[in-house]
């Protein structure tokens, strides 16, 4: 199974903090946060597409033009990525991060404890409650292995405004 699939169809603790008032922790897969991503661009109108070319990423559409130069529509080139949902839900957030595996969403708790503030403490005590529905795998097996280092590498993009 590549790293990418994994993430896709392995559950996880999706986490984002717009303010004191108004955060989100709970467990999904991969899947349920690209749909996340579609259903909110849907609904605020802001576009996936557009945010990711502020970005500097390749679209994943195309306009496509016919031999006389007539528009004839739009070709899709992929999907959006995992990582780039995450991104686009992260561009209004203070925090945004999708949390896999058990030894990561431990690290990223101990973070947000250390900064003493109560959303961050909320948010910490929000992550400890879903921690228990990680399988138990001891932390050598992850931490010795490449595929953790591609997590780490991926899924710890923290935005912060």
């Amino acid at each position: 199974m590549t790293a990418q699939k994994e993430n896709h169809d392995n559950p996880g603790i999706f986490v984002r903090v717009f303010s004191p008032e108004n955060y989100e922790v709970f467990w999904t897969d991969g899947h349920g946060i690209i749909a996340m991503a579609t259903n909110e661009e849907t609904l605020t109108g802001d576009s996936i597409n557009c945010y990711l070319e502020r970005c500097q990423v390749d679209n994943f559409s195309r306009d496509m033009y016919s031999p006389l130069g007539e528009f004839e529509g739009i070709i899709n080139l992929r999907q959006i990525t995992l990582n780039e949902s995450v991104h686009y839900l992260g561009r209004n957030a203070k925090i945004c991060a999708f949390l896999r595996p058990k030894v990561q969403a431990l690290r990223f708790v101990h973070g947000l404890e250390k900064q003493n503030s109560i959303i961050e403490l909320e948010v910490a005590a929000a992550i400890r409650g879903l921690l228990e529905k990680f399988d138990e795998h001891p932390e050598d097996n992850y931490t010795k292995s490449g595929l953790f280092r591609l997590m780490e590498n991926q899924l710890l993009n923290i935005t912060t405004k």
